[in-house]
């Protein structure tokens, strides 16, 4: 054994016995990783030419050993040294060993097995291999028994029997058929290889698990807590980039009117039979060579499928958005939208009507004459800011009020507020915890997580978003009659908008049919009809709609809180909690504290949203 090699063993046993997480570069560019003690060890073996393994399917796990099968044994050492001594700990140890096999036409995965110790992991791991949909097989892993353990093709097994019958190590070997290799040009499909990675990761996972949970020692309540626990400096920097590009441009605030007021006067002027012009900001990057810069960004090199998930999607969402900006005021604007924030189902559109029937019309009309300036509700929101800073001392008071938006909104997690807006003293409160009790809440939630991606939304996040804000306004007594009649005349609109009919023609179907007073009806249709047809505006009823369905399934909001996420992130948000990569939200607002929880219990027992809207 050379001296360097001896200093390799040495370093690891060191850190072993200190439980340091380990990631020591290997001769012929192997690489050993165990970032904390676990009772289990991936292996791959490098041979001779180039293949696709290691990169894209062996780096996914949290405790993997890729190295060069040497002639002086460092290789069978370190794992003698690291199976031995966290056998000791858990009472147990697994290697998983898998190797490339040279026949492309044999089923996908060929788990061998030579213990009757192994039989358990292996029946797991068979079932859950069996669960990756692989092109032209249906049954995609096979199970073999065999009297010596397994190696691959002209190589000696990593150990003997004796071995590891003798220190208590289970062994279990893994031959994977190169499907996933273009055999004309000899590289890999992308889109099947991300696919195969993503469902050979939680395979493998699931199959420690069970081994964990039957034959050692070691506790974990959740096979994903079984990942990787560390998201390394590639991952960050893609993270940071994708934030900052988004940064770049405030979509809201570049589909926004700058001339709301002008235009309500000219509509008036026109007797509502003109439709109105609205006047924009200029753009303020050019979406081409943005696009160019996040398709550089090399995404397919992260080896944490579920981290590169979530750039790839937020990657889309940038792009579509791109999309929205070049197109603003033309046709396809709309079409990107409905890709974007989706289109209106017919049972949210039927409620939507109800909810215009229902409702007493007479309830819009203003029953309060005391009513806030932007001055005063900016006090307000001041003193509410500073009630969040006592959990997290980064949240800042920074209130913007300007000539240059459309009523109240928060960007970047601070809140704009129109220099002339006013609103009645009733609904203050709510609208505080609509706006900073969830969009300032859940951006500096989200700042506390170690992405980026968390604070500046994941793709699809409105939804969530303002349904949480909308549940906000209940909680607080604020989801007046009024209000709701305005959430859902703006599915309405968005409906109208979508099936072609013209801004004056919605504003009548308002104010007409639904006998909402002009200036309503004027604003609710500038929300749908800006840059050409946004239909985000859909989502607020949506997404309340199934907030509430999903407390009455007795769900914890809690994880809703974690940042700017969407309902059906919320796996992905477990297993990255479960993995100790996100934190829990430092801060809960207003409405989930003391005596409005009350209110929780209430939406679990009411059967739906008419119910809730008489009380």
């Amino acid at each position: 054994m050379t001296d360097a090699n001896q200093k390799i063993l040495n370093r690891l046993q060191d850190k072993l016995k200190k439980s340091e997480p380990i990631h020591i570069t290997l001769p012929g560019n192997g690489l050993l990783k165990i970032e904390k003690p676990v009772p289990f060890l991936l292996v791959y073996r490098l041979g001779e030419g180039r293949d696709y393994f290691p990169n894209r399917l062996g780096k996914t796990e949290s405790a993997y050993l890729i190295a060069e099968d040497d002639a002086e044994g460092l290789m069978r050492r370190i794992i003698q040294i690291v199976s031995t001594l966290l056998a000791d700990r858990f009472n147990g140890f697994l290697i998983v060993e898998t190797w490339l096999s040279p026949k492309v036409y044999q089923s996908p995965f060929t788990i061998h097995i030579s213990q009757k110790r192994a039989i358990d992991t292996a029946r797991k791991l068979d079932a859950e291999l069996n669960k990756i949909p692989i092109p032209s097989w249906g049954k995609t892993s096979v199970l073999k028994k065999q009297q010596e353990p397994a190696a691959p093709t002209d190589m000696q097994p990593l150990l003997k029997k004796d071995y590891i019958d003798k220190y208590g190590i289970t062994f279990v070997g893994l031959e994977i058929a190169p499907v996933y290799v273009n055999e004309a040009t000899g590289k890999p499909y992308p889109l099947f290889l991300r696919e195969l990675r993503a469902g050979y990761s939680r395979a493998l996972r699931k199959s420690f698990f069970e081994f964990i949970r039957l034959q050692t020692s070691f506790i974990a309540s959740h096979f994903q807590m079984l990942g990787t626990t560390i998201i390394d400096d590639k991952a960050r920097e893609i993270d940071r980039e994708l934030a900052a590009y988004t940064k770049m441009f405030d979509f809201l605030m570049l589909v926004t009117p700058i001339n709301a007021d002008a235009a309500w006067e000219e509509f008036q002027n026109a007797n509502y039979a003109k439709n109105p012009v609205f006047h924009y900001r200029p753009m303020p990057v050019d979406p081409e060579l943005i696009k160019r810069k996040i398709y550089n960004l090399p995404i397919e090199d992260i080896t944490d499928p579920t981290i590169a998930f979530l750039f790839r999607d937020k990657r889309k969402e940038i792009d579509r958005m791109l999309n929205m900006m070049q197109e603003r005021e033309k046709h396809d604007f709309l079409l990107s939208s409905l890709q974007l924030f989706g289109p209106v189902s017919e049972q949210l559109l039927d409620v939507a009507k109800a909810l215009l029937v229902a409702v007493d019309a007479g309830s819009e009309a203003a029953t309060e004459t005391k009513r806030l300036t932007a001055a005063e509700f900016a006090l307000m929101a001041q003193k509410e800011l500073k009630w969040l800073r006592a959990q997290d001392s980064s949240v800042s008071s920074n209130i913007r009020i300007a000539d240059d938006i459309e009523g109240i909104l928060v960007s970047k997690g601070v809140l704009n507020i129109n220099s002339g807006f006013g609103i009645s003293k009733k609904r203050a409160q709510p609208l505080l915890q609509h706006e900073i009790g969830t969009h300032v809440v859940t951006y500096y939630n989200g700042k506390a997580q170690p992405l980026e991606l968390f604070s500046i939304g994941v793709p699809g996040y409105e939804e969530l978003q303002e349904g949480l804000a909308v549940l906000a306004e209940y909680m607080t007594n604020g989801l007046t009659a009024s209000r709701m009649r305005t959430l859902a005349a703006r599915v309405v609109a968005v409906q109208e908008m979508i099936s072609g009919k013209s801004f004056v023609d919605t504003f009548h179907l308002l104010s007409d049919k639904y006998t909402f007073a002009p200036h309503s009806a004027f604003n609710i249709c500038m929300r749908v009809y800006r840059g050409g047809g946004l239909t985000k505006d859909a989502v607020y009823l949506k997404g309340f709609l199934n907030i509430i369905d999903y407390i009455k399934k007795g769900k914890d909001l809690k994880h809703l809180l974690i940042g700017k996420i969407r309902e059906d992130y919320l796996p992905v948000v477990q297993e990255l909690i479960h993995r100790n990569i996100l934190l829990e939200a430092p801060i809960t607002p207003r409405f989930l504290q003391g005596d409005f929880l009350a209110k929780l219990e209430t939406i679990k027992k009411e059967a739906n949203i008419f119910k809730m809207i008489q009380q």
